[in-house]
């Protein structure tokens, strides 16, 4: 009965462990390319208000002349 229920345990543990990994890289790839997508969402912003400005308000851009 001991052997039964050590074995039990360790089975539980061991699927909870590969679980928790699997849920863990999820979790990680998740944020990573909701961080992506706020950067690119964030700079698609920044170039819709420059190309909205008009000429004098937009700033002196250097051509590198």
């Amino acid at each position: 009965m001991t052997n039964y229920l050590i074995g039990l345990l360790t089975g539980v543990s061991v699927t909870t462990f590969f679980i928790g990994k699997e849920w863990y890289k999820y979790y990680t790839k998740y944020t990573i390319q909701q961080k992506q997508l706020d950067r690119v969402l964030k700079l698609n912003d920044k170039i819709k208000k420059l190309k909205n400005l008009s000429p004098s308000d937009a700033p002196k851009l250097n051509a590198g002349i």
